[in-house]
């Protein structure tokens, strides 16, 4: 099978499921996931929409650079009938007679295609032309030369069928795409399936403390606790948990790279602030359930690194405060209060 075709599909129905997960797993409205949903179906349908539209368009050329009259505009023509066969067995041995019967034609057999039976006709000592007929029941004539018209012809009258000339094959299969843009649909199908999954963290995580990685890897947590018989409710919220805890330690960091300006320097205090208190409610929740001795030591760990990350940020943001590099600092210190008080750390 065409690989990209498989990666699409395979994509566009992971994307599809992973929305019909999310409205399961994280309730309300499902309309917030049918991005996921749309971008998977764009994924999937994308690669032969594109095929399809490539043959349409070579169709169309085509017809319109057919001269319509003429012998020489047959050669190469292909002939298919307006009107359908119930029976093609029946159909293919009356045409039968009527071949071997015209002197124009050297032989005539039998000849079994991926279709079904047709006929194939020797002609000319060496030329071939060939009688089949589609799943639809259509007789179609092809031929290399402008003999083709005749066996038309001659099959019409044998079966009372008309036909109509056309340069569209039934029986050749839709191409897929090649090449270089192959390699750009790859890309591009990709994209949007990686699309789908962000829009899915996302509207699971719609806070704006969290990045696209970072909810992408939330879903993922929260996907693995759903699937992995071995991982219990409480491992899950404590994965998460250290999770977010990273992410507030990272926060420091990022305070002291924000360029001088106090907003942006604020805003990384906020959502590290409200980072925490995510991971202070997952770690409240985890003790009011049973655990185990290693599950109550990893909570343990997990609250001292969130008490000294929320520490780190709020000392980060002291610095800059203080470094008279920036001018408005009360929202800023009023932050770092909020991170200093963190009267559940005592009590957990």
């Amino acid at each position: 099978m065409n690989k990209l075709r498989t990666v699409a599909w395979g994509g566009g129905g992971f994307s599809i499921l992973l929305a019909a997960w999310a409205t399961i797993h994280y309730g309300g409205s499902p309309v917030r996931f049918l991005p996921t949903v749309a971008l998977g179906v764009v994924a999937a349908t994308l690669p032969f929409g594109i095929a399809y539209t490539k043959r349409a368009i070579t169709s169309v050329r085509r017809r319109l650079a057919d001269v319509d009259e003429g012998i020489s505009a047959e050669k190469g023509s292909i002939f298919v009938s307006t009107a359908t066969v119930d029976d093609p067995v029946d159909c293919l041995e009356s045409i039968l007679p009527a071949i071997r019967s015209d002197d124009n034609y050297d032989e005539v057999t039998r000849e079994s295609f991926q279709e079904g039976p047709g006929l194939m006709v020797l002609y000319g000592g060496f030329h071939n032309a060939f009688v089949r007929i589609t799943g639809a029941g259509r007789v179609v004539v092809t031929g290399a030369s402008e003999h083709t018209h005749d066996l038309a012809d001659t099959v019409s009258e044998a079966y009372a069928l008309s036909f109509e000339r056309t340069r569209n094959n039934p029986f050749k299969e839709l191409k897929p795409v090649q090449g270089a843009s192959r390699v750009f649909l790859g890309v591009v199908v990709v994209t949007l399936l990686l699309g789908g999954t962000v829009a899915a963290g996302g509207a699971a995580y719609p806070s704006d403390a969290y990045n696209p990685a970072e909810r992408t890897v939330l879903v993922g947590i929260d996907a693995r606790g759903d699937f992995d018989p071995g991982v219990s409710r409480t491992d899950t919220q404590l994965s998460k948990a250290a999770f977010l805890v990273a992410i507030v330690d990272e926060g420091s960091q990022e305070v002291k790279w924000a360029q001088n300006d106090s907003e942006l320097v604020t805003d990384h205090g906020r959502q590290a602030l409200q980072v925490s208190r995510d991971a202070r409610a997952l770690l409240t929740a985890v003790r009011d359930e049973p655990l185990t001795p290693a599950q109550a030591d990893r909570a343990d760990r997990l609250d001292r690194r969130l008490v000294e990350a929320r520490e780190s940020v709020a000392t980060a943001l002291t610095a800059r405060a203080e470094s008279g590099s920036i001018n408005e600092t009360a929202e800023m210190r009023r932050v770092v209060e909020q991170l200093r008080a963190d009267p559940d750390a005592a009590s957990a």
